[in-house]
C-alpha cells in the first residue's frame, strides 16, 4: 500500500506510541448551546517523556519540549487532529494553543510551569484572531472523572502569592478545558483565568465631540473581545488563595462550569475585575465585558471562604444560573453574593459611574453546608467578617479595651494575604439589604429609555445633579458613586445547613437552624466591628455603602 503523507505521520505514531486507540481520541463531547467538538478523533502527533522531553531535559531545558509540544499542536491544528502527551513529568514554558486542535493528556501526568503562563489563547493585546475550536482534556473515559483521572498542573514554586496562571483564555469561542488538576500555592492569580482580548488602553477616554459634558466619554470596544461558548468540567484545585479561584472569568458569555471542586479559597469566582483603581475593565461602562447566560452546575469546596463568589462590579450582568449540588465542606460560606467595589478614579474621565449588578439571576438545586470544624479553619474576607460570629471568636480578635472585633488579630490564610474565620451560614446575598428589600431605590440604578448616552448606556430617571448615574460636570462629584449596585437573587434551591450544629452558638443568631433560616443579608452584619483603623469601622457604615 503506497503511504501518502498523512498516513505517513500516523504510521510514524503508531509505531513510536504503540497503536492509536481510541482511548486516545475523544473529547469530552458537545455541549449543547455552550462547546461543538469540531475535531476529529485521529492522533496526528504523541509526545513522550523522553528524549527533548525527558524529565531530566525537561527540568534544565524547557523550552526544547515546549517548543515540541508547540510544533505537533501547529500541525495537528491544520488538519483538526489531536495531540497525545503520554504519561509523565514535564516542565513546560507557555504554550500558545492553535485553534482547531484537541490536547489529550494521560491522567497522572504532571506539567510543572516554568513561567507565569502555562496554556494560554486569545490573548494578544487587542489584536489576536478569535481562538476557535479548542479543547484540553485527558486521554480516557470522560464521565465520573476522580482526582486520579485527572492530569497535573503544578505551578512549581515553593513561594507563596506568586502571579501563576495555568490556563489563560482570551477573544475565544468554543473551547472546553476538563478533568484537571490545580496543585497550587496560593497564587495572586486565578488558575483558569477568562478575559477580554483588550488594547491595553483606559476604559474610558473623553470625547471631545460630545455635547453632553455631564457625559462626554466613549467607552474602549475592546473590552467586549471576550471568550464566549465555554464548557469546563472535571477541574479541581488545591491551596487556592483567599482572593482568587480554581476558575474566574473578568469577563464571558455562554459559559458552563460543572464539577468544579476547590480547596480553601474560593472555587468559581464571578467577579468582572478587580474593582480597584488600575481597573480599566470597568471603566469600560456596564456593558462592555459584562456576563451574559453563565451556568455553574455543582461547584464545591472545603475549607475555603465560599464555592461560589459574585461581585459585579460596575458591570450589568445577565442570565446566571446556579444549579446541582453546591456544596461548601468547612468553608466559611457556600455562596456569596455581594454589591460591587467603589473605587474613586482621579482623573479627568472619572464621571462616576454608578455600580453594576446582576440580572435574572437564580440559586437551584441544593445549597449544602457541612461543618466539622470551627476551630479557625476557614477563609474569610474583610466583607465577611463583618458578620463572624461574635462568640466564637471574642477570645482571638476583640480589643482588650472595648471588646470590639478586630480583623487583624485573626490568624492569617495560607497566602498571608487574607484571615481565617469560622463558618458563618449556607447562603449571604449582602447584594441586598434583607430578604424582601434589595435596598433603597436611590441607591439603585435608575434606567429610562428616553434618557441616554454616549454608549448606548441608560441615565437615570432623576435630574439630580448630584446623583448622576453616568456622572457630573462637579470636579468634587466626578468619582464612583457611594451607593448603588444592591439586587436582589432569585432562591429556589434546598437550603441545607448543617444539622449537626448550632450556628447560633457561633454568635449568628441569622444563621441559627433552628429558626430556619440559613440565608443572612446586609442587615445581618453585626455591629461592634473594628478594623483597628480601617476605612469602615462599624457594621451600619458597612451596611449603608
Amino acid at each position: 500500500m503506497m503511504l501518502t503523507h498523512r498516513n505517513k505521520a500516523l504510521f510514524y505514531t503508531i509505531l513510536l506510541s504503540g497503536s492509536v486507540s481510541s482511548a486516545y481520541a475523544a473529547s469530552i463531547g458537545n455541549k449543547s448551546g455552550y462547546f461543538t467538538n469540531t475535531i476529529s478523533n485521529t492522533v496526528e502527533s504523541t509526545i513522550t517523556n523522553t528524549g527533548q522531553c525527558s524529565t531530566s531535559n525537561s527540568a534544565s531545558t524547557p523550552g526544547q519540549c515546549t517548543n515540541k509540544i508547540i510544533n505537533a499542536l501547529n500541525a495537528a491544528s491544520a488538519v483538526s487532529g489531536v495531540v497525545v502527551i503520554k504519561k509523565g513529568t514535564y516542565t513546560l514554558n507557555k504554550i500558545s494553543m492553535p485553534s482547531n486542535v484537541r490536547l489529550e493528556i494521560e491522567p497522572d501526568t504532571i506539567l510543572k510551569m516554568n513561567q507565569n503562563i502555562l496554556f494560554d489563547f486569545g490573548k494578544k493585546g487587542g489584536n489576536a484572531d478569535k481562538a476557535e475550536n479548542i479543547e484540553i482534556t485527558t486521554t480516557g473515559p470522560k464521565t465520573n472523572a476522580t482526582k486520579n483521572d485527572r492530569f497535573i498542573i503544578d505551578v512549581n514554586t515553593n513561594t507563596v502569592f506568586q502571579d501563576k496562571r495555568m490556563v489563560r483564555v482570551g477573544y475565544a469561542e468554543n473551547f472546553s478545558i476538563s478533568r484537571m488538576h490545580q496543585k497550587d500555592n496560593f497564587s495572586q492569580t486565578p488558575n483558569i483565568f477568562l478575559v477580554a482580548d483588550d488594547n491595553g488602553q483606559p476604559g474610558v477616554q473623553s470625547d471631545s465631540g460630545s455635547t453632553n459634558l455631564n457625559r462626554n466619554v466613549v467607552f474602549n470596544s475592546s473590552y467586549s473581545r471576550i471568550p464566549k461558548k465555554g464548557y469546563l468540567a472535571d477541574i479541581s484545585g488545591e491551596k487556592i488563595a483567599t482572593g482568587y479561584a480554581v476558575i474566574q472569568p473578568f469577563s464571558g458569555e455562554d459559559l458552563y462550569f460543572k464539577n468544579i471542586t476547590g480547596e480553601r479559597g474560593i472555587t468559581v469566582r464571578i467577579e468582572p475585575g478587580s474593582g480597584l483603581v488600575t481597573d480599566r475593565l470597568n471603566r469600560a461602562g456596564p456593558r462592555h465585558g459584562a456576563y451574559r447566560n453563565i451556568v455553574l452546575d455543582s461547584i464545591s469546596n472545603t475549607g475555603g471562604f465560599a464555592a461560589i463568589f459574585l461581585k459585579p462590579h460596575a458591570k450589568i450582568n445577565e442570565n446566571i444560573k446556579i444549579k446541582g449540588i453546591t456544596k461548601g465542606k468547612n468553608s466559611t460560606f457556600v455562596i456569596w453574593a455581594d454589591s460591587g467595589s467603589a473605587p474613586v478614579w482621579a482623573d479627568t474621565n472619572d464621571i462616576g459611574y454608578t455600580r453594576g449588578y446582576f440580572t435574572d439571576t437564580t440559586i437551584n438545586g441544593t445549597v449544602k453546608h457541612i461543618v466539622t470544624d470551627v476551630n479557625f479553619k476557614s477563609d474569610i474576607t474583610i466583607a465577611g467578617s463583618y458578620f463572624l460570629p461574635r462568640k466564637g471568636i471574642r477570645n482571638t480578635a476583640s480589643n482588650t479595651s472595648n471588646g470590639n472585633f478586630q480583623i487583624f488579630k485573626l490568624p492569617r490564610d495560607g497566602s498571608g494575604a487574607r484571615w481565617l474565620g469560622q463558618p458563618i451560614a449556607p447562603v449571604a446575598i449582602v447584594s441586598s439589604y434583607s430578604q424582601d428589600n434589595a435596598g433603597n431605590d436611590l441607591v439603585k440604578r435608575h434606567d429610562h429609555p428616553s434618557l441616554t448616552v454616549n454608549g448606548n448606556i441608560e441615565a437615570p430617571s432623576q435630574a439630580s445633579s448630584q446623583d448622576l448615574d453616568e456622572g457630573s460636570n462637579n470636579i468634587q462629584r466626578k468619582r464612583y458613586r457611594k451607593f448603588g449596585g444592591r439586587y436582589s437573587i432569585k432562591i429556589n434551591a434546598v437550603i441545607q445547613a448543617d444539622t449537626d450544629i448550632d450556628y447560633s452558638l457561633l454568635g449568628l443568631n441569622a444563621g441559627d437552624v433552628t429558626r430556619n433560616n440559613s440565608i443572612i443579608y446586609r442587615e445581618n452584619a453585626i455591629d461592634g466591628t473594628n478594623r483597628n483603623g480601617g476605612s469602615i469601622i462599624n457594621a451600619s457604615e458597612f451596611i449603608s455603602k
